[in-house]
């Protein structure tokens, strides 16, 4: 299904794009006439796939030097496959789609590039698509290289046909690989099998009603792992054959909870089956959480450990909430009440000790009398329910960690075991469906410092500056706010944030744990929003607001962090982080 917000030129282009360029040899992009052949195809193939360049150079720089001796029109076939790497994407403006064509072809295509550059597209393509930007124009050349040389002995010659084939060699490639017989070339079928953002996105524009605006494969297992129960199957034997025959199920019969016309990206389903900062493409987040039970987030101040912390309960939660699938409509209705009763949360300190959580002794009439700490009475309320329930312990560097945990270190590692206690006469066994996780600032209690035993029994999840966070964090605020911030300001500022960052991770007496935060950066909005009716515009957002931004958060927050050093060094160090930050 085409998202709502999906722009309606990005598939008008596509199918433009396989007309004048595939079934016909004109660019698309450019006035050339008659420049899309299998020959220039062949030299884009042999300067770029039989030619690759694995120096650490960025893409500009690398594809410019491999086509440094090809012809004006093979470069210009090349092109098209840069353009369609950022068609669909709702990541890159107009101008970026364009620039990125530019830097390819020279500034003398600024005038002579057709108007085919969309302002959004129709989802994210995540940072894969960016970062594997080589793999997935590899993928394009060689795919519509291949349909090209095929049209014929196919018998193709009309927009829809030319979609079908392209979406039957898309599965093939997929599901079938080396034994597809729709094509013999191999680097084809190699370059297939990388997890690419362009597979699912050429499915989707060749029969969106078909396949979902997805580009991630990760993210269509997630669907699938959380909606599970709606394709009533007893197991999983042959879900992953189809995964998107699955998804278009899930589809149907999510309609009688939410609706006819809905996105899986919506606010309210996505928060469902998504935990959004997962960069492990083989192993989800929540997968490894599920089978160790006990997490820690670890990192700088303001880095949204805690939100994280909630999210991934949520999550887990919901998974198995989810295994019936008569409860999904009271999720819609009721996930706050649902949250609450499972997600459990403290807030730890000096003060909190091994009486509070575990078992303590307290004096009652004048006698001691040992009584069961916060966790002992959660473990009693756990075990009444099949659910799972979640312990968040925030900040758990501020409390005497091997003092605070005593047997529950134990516990941890040999579940359902009962385990004597030192006070008192009682035990302790965790069920199955409790589980653990902590929060630390790393400022505070370096990761040397911790205890072996809590290494091992934890996964340890670092939690750094984040920039597609912080964006995240801007543009919500910026709506709810209903405040013009132009987007290439976002982007600029972002930037800046980014360099700053950088620069504090090379500081020999900061590094990469003393990085700011983005929750402290996203107050650039808030300041923003205080002064709005004061001034405006584009020099008004890029300079007062991120002066004034510094002097009330970042600069206090270096010179905290920067506070055993001698004066003279400190402002020195400080000044070179302003430069960076406000005048670069």
């Amino acid at each position: 299904m085409k998202p709502h917000w999906a722009k309606q030129e990005v598939y008008d282009y596509f199918d433009s794009f396989l007309e004048q360029s595939i079934l016909s040899n004109n660019s698309f992009i450019t006035e050339g006439s008659g420049i899309f052949s299998i020959e220039n195809l062949n030299n884009c193939v042999s300067a770029f796939v039989d030619n690759p360049d694995t120096s650490a150079r960025n893409f500009d720089e690398k594809s410019k030097d491999q086509f440094a001796n090809a012809s004006k029109e093979t470069k210009e076939v090349f092109a098209h496959f840069i353009w369609l790497w950022g068609l669909s994407t709702s990541d890159m403006r107009s101008w970026g789609k364009q620039s990125a064509v530019i830097r390819f072809l020279g500034e003398e295509y600024n005038d002579l590039l057709s108007d085919v550059f969309v302002d959004g597209g129709i989802g994210s393509a995540g940072q894969r698509h960016k970062l594997n930007k080589p793999f997935e124009i590899s993928y394009l050349l060689l795919l519509f290289r291949d349909v090209k040389i095929n049209l014929l002995s196919n018998e193709i010659n009309d927009i829809q046909s030319l979609k079908e084939y392209i979406e039957s060699l898309c599965k093939e490639l997929y599901y079938k690989n080396d034994d597809t017989e729709l094509t013999t070339d191999k680097r084809l079928k190699k370059v297939s099998k990388e997890f690419l953002a362009l597979h699912h996105i050429i499915l989707h524009l060749c029969n969106p009603q078909k396949y979902e605006a997805i580009a991630a494969q990760k993210h269509k297992d997630a669907i699938i792992n959380t909606f599970f129960s709606l394709l009533d199957k007893e197991n999983t034997d042959g879900l992953w054959g189809d995964i998107d025959g699955s998804i278009l199920l899930i589809r149907e019969e999510l309609k009688d909870y939410v609706g006819n016309e809905f996105s899986f990206y919506d606010k309210k389903i996505q928060d469902a089956w998504n935990f959004g900062e997962d960069k492990n493409d083989f192993v989800s987040i929540e997968t490894l959480f599920e089978y160790k039970k006990a997490m820690i987030f670890y990192g700088p101040p303001g880095t949204s450990k805690t939100y994280s912390a909630t999210r991934l309960a949520e999550l887990i939660i919901t998974k198995q909430y989810f295994r019936n699938k008569h409860n999904i409509k009271e999720y819609f209705e009721n996930s706050d009440q649902i949250f609450e009763k499972q997600i459990h949360h403290l807030q730890l300190h000096s003060n909190y000790n091994y009486e509070d959580f575990i078992v303590g002794l307290h004096i009652e009439e004048s006698k001691s009398i040992a009584k069961p700490g916060y966790l002992l009475n959660l473990i009693d309320k756990v075990r009444e329910d099949d659910l799972p329930h979640i312990l968040i312990l925030d900040e758990i560097n501020r409390t005497d960690i091997s003092r605070l945990f005593g047997e529950l270190f134990s516990a941890l590692e040999y579940r359902n075991k009962k385990i004597k206690l030192s006070v008192g006469n009682f035990e302790i066994a965790l069920p199955d469906n409790l589980y653990f996780i902590g929060t630390m600032n790393e400022i505070d209690f370096s990761l040397e410092r911790v205890d072996f035993a809590l290494r091992r029994r934890f996964l340890w999840q670092f939690k750094g500056f984040d920039r597609n966070i912080l964006w995240q964090i801007i543009n919500e605020k910026r709506n709810s706010l209903k405040i013009g911030i132009n987007s290439t300001e976002i982007e600029t500022f972002i930037n800046k944030c980014e360099q700053l960052n950088n620069e504090i991770s090379k500081i020999p007496e900061l590094g990469e744990n003393y990085q700011i935060g983005h929750t402290f950066f996203a107050e650039i909005v808030d300041i923003f929003n205080s002064f709005k009716n004061i001034h405006s515009g584009r020099r008004y957002f890029l300079n007062q607001p991120v002066n004034i931004l510094w002097e009330v958060s970042i600069k206090p927050i270096l010179q905290a962090f920067l506070g055993n050093m001698d004066a003279d060094s400190k402002n020195q160090k400080i000044n070179q982080l302003q430069k960076v930050f406000i005048n670069d």
